[in-house]
């Protein structure tokens, strides 16, 4: 992963700590001494992240991110300031920025931000040279993004930790990174290291020789070997206990099992892909996860977007899962309405891709017509969307209320709702809260004059 870096002229703002946690996840930091350099750098070879760095938002930095924008409008544009007025965010966003830092913002800020894609690209076909590509639907800036990684990490053999939320499709990106892979004519094994009993693990990930233990009636082999060749995915490696932890470190530095019960120990070829909902820097630092095995599996990482970050591609996502399911069901659908996507866009999709594949399949169930509206969606359903709506117009009204009692002071307003200034500064874009006496639309035609 790259990142290219600029500093304005005369900026005083280091940016330190942004560039030191792109650094701790393995990215490639370069820093260009110019802005022409810097369009040079993007057009060479397209980075994950521009990084701008100035003291104020200026004319100068938001012609820059519109330079960037020509140059590649996929790229994520980041912004880190030394402070940043809310009535400004406006235009930074309109200019192309797709985030916005202050040189004091705190580490879960800047985890926050790295893991954050908000692009507003959408492509009108997506293209890609990846195998069995199409099963990763969406033309959204972040998918593309994800596209990318998985064409970067398949070229090479390292070991690869994909992070998100639950849902958000982490095993169909293990599966694209094998299948594009070199290993592709070799085994791909799936274990859920969360759903087996940590009794049983050992035994599942190396195997057992005959009369290992009562029951074992004849010799076995584990995952590890299953694998050979291939790729030995691990799903919800966070939930793995430290001893199992303990015994894949092992296995991984010296390529070699040994089964329950053997004496034998069998050389194994595999290449590893761990998967994880959980924090695993915060799990190492309590000493729940094992750093050295941290180390290892924090090669090569992608991190999926949850789907309230690219709710653009849910109209693709439905069609897709609709032809899917109703194949299965042996149902036949001709059309999606446009009412049918109202409730949807506009909810926060907690379980993500796949709680959107329940409630495409709980439709499914009670359409009657070839035609899917609003009125199909199950009655606890249309119950949940209406809760989600009330509950955004809260938020709105929560955020005003802050903002009012604190007489528009944006430190004093984050404070009462909890929150850091960025959150609050994205809050009053969403809901275009801006007080009468400003003019978000000011400041662009200064900065164009």
């Amino acid at each position: 992963m790259r990142a290219l870096w600029w500093k304005a002229e005369d900026s005083v703002v280091e940016g330190g700590r942004v560039a030191a946690a792109l650094a701790e996840r393995g990215w490639v930091v370069q820093e260009a001494g110019d802005e022409l350099e810097l369009l040079a750098g993007i057009r060479a070879d397209v980075p994950e992240w521009v990084v701008v760095q100035g003291d104020l938002l200026t004319s100068e930095m938001l012609a820059a991110a519109r330079h960037v924008r020509r140059a590649d409008e996929r790229v994520t544009l980041v912004f880190v300031l030394a402070r940043c007025e809310a009535s400004l965010v406006l235009s930074a966003m309109r200019a192309g920025v797709n985030d916005l830092l202050t040189d004091d913002s705190s580490p879960a800020e800047i985890d926050e931000a790295i893991g954050r894609a908000r692009g507003g690209w959408v492509a009108d076909a997506p293209k890609t040279t990846l195998r069995n590509g199409e099963r990763l639907v969406g033309g959204s800036w972040c998918v593309e993004q994800v596209r990318r990684a998985i064409e970067r990490v398949a070229l090479s053999d390292s070991n690869v930790l994909i992070t998100g939320e639950t849902g958000t499709g982490k095993e169909l990106t293990a599966e694209l990174i094998h299948r594009n892979s070199k290993r592709r004519d070799r085994p791909f094994v799936s274990l859920n290291c969360a759903a087996i009993p940590e009794g049983l693990l050992e035994s599942e990930l190396f195997g057992y020789e005959r009369g290992a233990f009562t029951g074992a009636h004849a010799a076995r082999e584990g995952k590890l070997q299953y694998a050979q060749g291939g790729t030995l995915f691990l799903d919800e490696i966070g939930d793995m206990s430290l001893y199992a932890q303990a015994k894949i470190l092992r296995a991984i530095e010296s390529r070699k099992v040994q089964r329950l019960g053997g004496n034998r120990e069998i050389a194994v070829n595999i290449r590893i892909i761990a998967a994880t909902n959980q924090n695993l820097e915060q799990l190492t630092s309590q000493q729940k996860f094992r750093q050295d095995l941290y180390f290892r599996l924090n090669v090569a990482r992608l991190h999926l977007p949850p789907l309230r970050e690219h709710t653009e591609d849910i109209p693709a996502l439905v069609a897709h899962l609709a032809r899917e399911l109703a194949e299965t069901a042996d149902r036949r659908i001709d059309d999606i309405d446009s009412s049918f996507f109202e409730s949807l866009l506009q909810y926060d999709w907690p379980g993500n891709v796949r709680e959107l594949r329940n409630v495409v399949e709980s439709t499914l169930v009670f359409c009657h017509s070839t035609r899917v509206t609003r009125r199909d969606l199950p009655p606890y359903l249309r119950a949940l969307f209406a809760s989600e709506e009330r509950k955004r117009e809260s938020e709105r009204e929560k955020v005003l209320g802050a903002l009012r009692a604190s007489g528009w002071n944006r430190n004093d307003a984050a404070r009462i709702l909890g929150c850091s200034r960025m959150t609050l500064y994205r809050k009053m874009v969403k809901y275009d809260l801006f007080p009468h006496a400003e003019e978000p639309g000011a400041y662009d035609r200064n900065a164009s004059a």
